[in-house]
């Protein structure tokens, strides 16, 4: 697999084509944490790479930029063992001082945010010219994912850069939690439009499926 910040910079030439088409905004890859939360990103080449993609877009002039900001994915994670837990081998990994909680979601809810973002008015996608929406599903810290995935693991390195990037979310600080900037009037509109709430249970229970 390519580094990722190799993968990130794939967007560059659409970025400059929606550009040359005078599209006004751009979902660029950011699907995931605050985008502001500076330690985190300057902790993580993903990151870095995906504010490189940022500036682009505001350096072009044409284009604005609007991040989904849900926090790491919650099913993805999952399966492929980027929490520490291991569902196969019935280990659970515990990373000394990561113990912060964190904000997270499942890909759907994510997919269903966009979605909602891309239905708002104009005067209301207008709000969020290279700005972060901000619709987690769930605030938890490692330890509870672990406890809620309990009966799921009793049944049944290039990988590195991905651990990093779990891991650190969940230090003291990084920004992984980002709660108080939820704005529960905006969200309120987007679940108007589609966005649902998750149970994390049952999200668990799907992602293991």
């Amino acid at each position: 697999m390519p580094p990722l910040a190799q993968l990130v910079e794939l967007q560059e030439p659409a970025i400059r084509a929606a550009a040359n088409a005078g599209v006004p905004y751009i979902l660029p890859s950011e699907f995931g944490p605050d985008p502001f939360a500076v330690q985190l990103v300057e902790e993580n080449e993903l990151l870095i790479a995906k504010k490189r993609i940022r500036d682009l877009i505001e350096s072009i002039g044409v284009s604005s930029w609007i991040s989904i900001a849900v926090g790491p994915w919650l099913d993805a994670g999952l399966n492929q063992g980027l929490w520490g837990i291991e569902p196969k081998t019935r280990n659970a990994t515990i990373w000394r001082g990561a113990d912060a909680k964190i904000n997270t979601a499942t890909i759907s809810h994510t997919a269903e945010a966009v979605a909602a973002v891309l239905s708002l008015p104009e005067a209301e996608l207008a709000k969020y010219k290279n700005k972060a929406v901000y619709t987690p599903s769930f605030t938890r810290d490692v330890n509870e994912v672990a406890r809620e995935y309990e009966d799921k693991i009793s049944q049944g390195d290039g990988v590195a850069p991905f651990v990093k990037f779990f891991i650190t979310h969940f230090l003291e600080g990084h920004g992984g939690d980002f709660n108080h900037k939820v704005h529960s009037t905006e969200l309120e509109k987007l679940e108007q439009l589609g966005l649902h709430k998750e149970d994390l249970v049952q999200a668990i229970r799907v992602a293991l499926q």
